[in-house]
């Protein structure tokens, strides 16, 4: 004797059929009042409804009060837009950062930084936008051989280059902001050399010296 066919389903929310909704479960995702049709060859019955609530995630938002890209020993505050009843916690990309629990951080070292809002009486949150902080200047070498030296550094008009051990030998200067761009480049230069930086930013500079294949950086600060 064949068997009858199984049952059909039908989900609802809120008394409406759902598009496709035809399997025996159904995944909920928004607030409503969820029921099943069941049908078969020997009864239609619908089951007793269920309300699922959501419960809205709550706002996440930080901003930068400064510029991002700043010389090691810099540093800039991020600041989190505060949200009523929630806590907070920084990451600095996916790893949460120890004690960092107030509206604001203070980041001094490069990577993408974000805030996770929470809401303490559901345990819902969100993760704000990321910023992303650079600390690309680079330390001189501290070596006791050096063999440039400058002088006066912090300068503000013009500064004074001696180059040691330097010969008949192939030479290049360059100076580089503190993003590494070149300001300023010379070929074969002498052992003595005075540099205009009146029309410098105020900031970090380096200065490179390569001769022959010997390669010193050293840097100075450039103020108004």
């Amino acid at each position: 004797m064949p068997q009858p066919p199984g049952p059909n389903f039908q989900w609802k929310k809120n008394g409406t059929n759902i598009p496709g909704a035809t399997s025996a479960t159904y995944n909920v995702t928004t607030k409503g009042n969820y029921s099943c049709v069941t049908t078969s060859a020997c009864d239609t019955v619908k089951s007793t409804p269920i309300f699922v609530n959501v419960i809205k995630n709550p706002n996440a938002s930080i901003s930068a009060g400064g510029p991002t890209t700043f010389c090691a020993g810099g540093s800039v505050v991020l600041t989190e837009v505060a949200v009523a009843g929630c806590t907070y916690q920084w990451y600095k990309g996916a790893t949460p950062i120890a004690g960092a629990t107030s509206l604001t951080y203070t980041a001094t070292t490069s990577g993408n930084y974000k805030c996770r809002v929470t809401k303490a009486a559901t345990g819902c949150y969100k993760n704000s936008n990321a910023i992303a902080v650079s600390v690309p200047c680079r330390e001189e070498d501290p070596t006791n051989n050096s063999i440039i030296n400058v002088y006066p550094n912090p300068a503000t008009s013009s500064v004074f280059i001696s180059i040691n051990q330097l010969t008949n030998c192939n030479s290049q200067l360059t100076i580089a902001d503190c993003t590494g761009k070149i300001i300023t480049s010379f070929e074969n230069v002498s052992s003595s050399s005075e540099i205009d930086i009146s029309f410098y930013p105020a900031g970090m500079y380096f200065i490179t010296i390569r001769v022959n294949d010997e390669i010193e950086t050293v840097k100075f600060m450039k103020i108004n």
